[in-house]
């Protein structure tokens, strides 16, 4: 990211906001001091051809317009202006329950790659005076959308611009990942998975693809365009998308083993070497297979033959895996994980112009008050600070610069009416706004809320005509609770102040415990509904999921009070914890952000690691059911004893088929 190149944009789109008659290309020239230096013409028109791009691409309205001479024969002026009614957001304002509504859209997306995005435009609304001060501290229900897959940024931004992409995907029936381009019409979830719906332009179909499969880096080809069909909805193409047809299996349960599978299944008949056998049924045969292959010894497929053939696979692949050559790393060194996306002139110039009017409407701020906000340490605060006291209107007299103070670390600025007020949404901010309402309005208790759709109608109206078609785009179907009467009930525990007695499996013990716990709060992660609570056997917080609680019932009230914030990860961090070093493909990639990964390491050798990552667990004796449903796809490196474990569990399965 070049600061000078920043410090040339923010002063030019200073310039051309000022004006209400627009700026010529020679007066932006002689004004504006990075293109007064330009050591020739050509270079400057390569710049300032670079820079209108720029803008642009951000959503800023530059508008470019000739104005005739004061004589026919005169050539006409071209002359430069970005208007304030299209560049400024204009003025909305929520009820109370709408701004409830409009926050938990925002939170949403917690840490997702629209999380930002949704922070930002509420950050705008509250700048503009649009959100009432008393809004609701928690609602009863809370869900959270994750979007793990590498490729999902490149493609949001590849959708929203209409630009077409090309990536190596490896479909279900494929043996090695193929190139595929596309016209990205929008991106939905379903099912748990995020999908990709466009034109594949090799075979001139639409098609649909799910983006864990998506094989290393996406290419945007920014110099193409397209135009979706009309009437597109991605959500209408997903709703239309069913799961695969049910078919019928027979699988032997080691007696008091598998409570998951037996509740799922139908008793058939048992043995007296101590094995019982079910019929259950399954859509996807791979999927299905993966699920047994992580019982380990615990559960042998008998039928059909296909099933049985496809597990036995899956386990010998970890064992094929076990035997390849680990790289040379230096374990002790320590790799913090890196942004998918690098920052570049516009990400640096999209937070100057947010940080100014929210500075101009927060005078006297604390510089760590206003880091944190931004999400950038401090020394980046100064250096943004420091930039904006040389910037500001062309001739940089007095008056005509920004005033930036903050010698006893509070700020203040004045001489700053041209950023004074929020720019208008961008396509990714009213995004996330728009489709987080849209999702919410088919959660219970949502459901038909008007607040919901007065919400979404405003933000549509600040955005303008960029917000035509955004829910087309990309479309979210969050799975309703399979026990709806458990969701319910946790609510009423919550909103009550009661505490729960819960019979709760735990998986990795394969068994069924009793609890009381004082719950906290209600939420989903992507297709799973969590309950967080304090647990009194545990004395300590714990994450429960809704669909491992057998039975539920309301016990005393509360009485004291466990202030919590919402969960960064579902899995609660300990002194006590393990730490794993895990060999993943590049299919597995989805390991380092589902459990939290310490650190993210790129392999770059011809082995087939494409990642060492590092997660810490609280203990491991789960590890060798991820390991086995992953196919040879992961591989413990550390601890040794969690390795040779994982070995010897798939070892034992293997010993059932023989």
């Amino acid at each position: 990211m070049s600061a000078s190149r920043t410090e040339r944009l923010l002063n030019l789109l200073i310039a051309l906001l000022e004006t209400r008659h627009g700026r010529s290309k020679d007066f932006l020239r002689r004004n504006i001091q990075a293109y007064r230096e330009s050591p020739s013409e050509e270079a400057f028109e390569r710049m300032f051809e670079r820079d209108k791009v720029d803008l642009r691409a951000m959503g800023i309205p530059l508008e470019t317009y000739h104005e005739p001479g004061a004589f026919e024969e005169d050539l006409a002026t071209t002359s430069y202006r970005i208007p304030k009614e299209k560049y400024r957001l204009p003025e909305v304002r929520f009820s109370v329950e709408e701004g409830a509504v409009l926050s938990l859209a925002a939170r949403l997306w917690g840490r997702a790659a629209l999380g930002t995005a949704a922070a930002r435009a509420v950050r705008k609304i509250e700048t503009r005076g649009g959100l009432p001060e008393d809004l609701p501290a928690e609602p009863l229900l809370e869900p959270r959308i994750s979007t793990r897959e590498p490729a999902f940024e490149e493609l949001l931004e590849a959708a929203t611009a209409r630009q077409e992409v090309a990536f190596h995907y490896q479909g279900a029936a494929d043996q090695q990942p193929r190139l595929r381009q596309v016209q990205p019409w929008g991106l939905g979830q379903k099912f748990g998975n995020w999908y990709l719906v466009g034109l594949d332009i090799d075979r001139q179909q639409q098609r649909m693809y799910r983006l864990s499969r998506i094989i290393g880096n996406t290419q945007l080809r920014r110099d193409s365009s397209f135009e979706r069909p009309e009437g597109f909805s991605v959500v209408e193409v997903l709703d239309k998308m069913e799961l695969p047809p049910r078919e019928l299996a027979v699988v032997s349960i080691r007696q008091g083993r598998g409570q998951a599978l037996r509740e799922r299944g139908t008793q058939q008949s048992s043995t007296a070497e101590g094995w019982d056998r079910y019929q259950l049924s399954y859509g996807s045969l791979p999927g299905f297979a993966a699920e047994l292959a992580g019982w380990g010894p615990h559960v042998m497929a008998e039928s059909p033959e296909p099933l049985a053939g496809v597990v036995q696979a899956k386990l010998n692949a970890v064992l094929e895996a076990a035997q390849s050559a680990v790289p040379e790393l230096k374990f002790e060194a320590k790799s913090v994980r890196q942004s998918r996306s690098k920052a570049t002139a516009q990400d640096h110039l999209r937070r100057l112009v947010d940080l100014v009017p929210f500075l101009v409407h927060h005078q006297g701020m604390h510089l760590d008050d206003i880091a944190a906000e931004f999400g950038i340490n401090r020394r980046q605060l100064e250096a943004d600070l420091n930039m904006m006291m040389v910037s500001g209107l062309p001739g940089g007299f007095h008056g005509d610069l920004m005033d930036v103070s903050w010698d006893d670390d509070h700020v203040y600025i004045a001489d700053a009416e041209e950023l004074s007020e929020p720019v208008r949404f961008s396509l990714d901010e009213a995004s996330a706004l728009l489709v987080g309402l849209e999702t919410l309005s088919a959660l219970p208790g949502l459901a038909g809320d008007s607040a919901v759709r007065t919400a979404m109608a405003k933000i549509s109206a600040a955005t303008g005509e960029a917000a035509e078609g955004i829910t087309s785009t990309v479309g979210v179907r969050l799975a309703p609770a399979r026990d709806s009467e458990n969701l319910e009930l946790l609510q009423q525990a919550v909103q009550q102040r009661r505490q729960l007695k819960l019979s709760y499996l735990v998986p990795h013990r394969d068994e069924i415990t009793e609890r009381t716990v004082d719950p906290i709060r209600v939420f989903s992660n992507d297709q799973s509904w969590y309950l967080q609570a304090w647990c009194h056997s545990a004395e300590a917080q714990r994450i429960f999921r809704l669909d491992r609680i057998r039975h539920a019932e309301l016990g005393d009230a509360i009485e004291s009070s466990v202030e919590s914030a919402f969960p960064e990860s579902l899995f609660t961090p300990s002194a006590q914890d393990t730490e794993v070093k895990l060999l993943a493909q590049a299919s597995a990639h989805w390991v380092a952000e589902y459990y939290d990964a310490q650190s993210v390491l790129e392999i770059n050798d011809d082995g087939p690691w494409a990642y060492l990552i590092t997660i810490r667990v609280g203990n491991t004796d789960w590890l060798p059911q991820l390991i086995a449903q992953n196919a040879g796809a992961l591989r413990i490196i550390a601890p040794d004893d969690a390795a040779q474990a994982s070995l010897e569990w798939v070892r034992e399965a293997l010993e059932n088929y023989r």
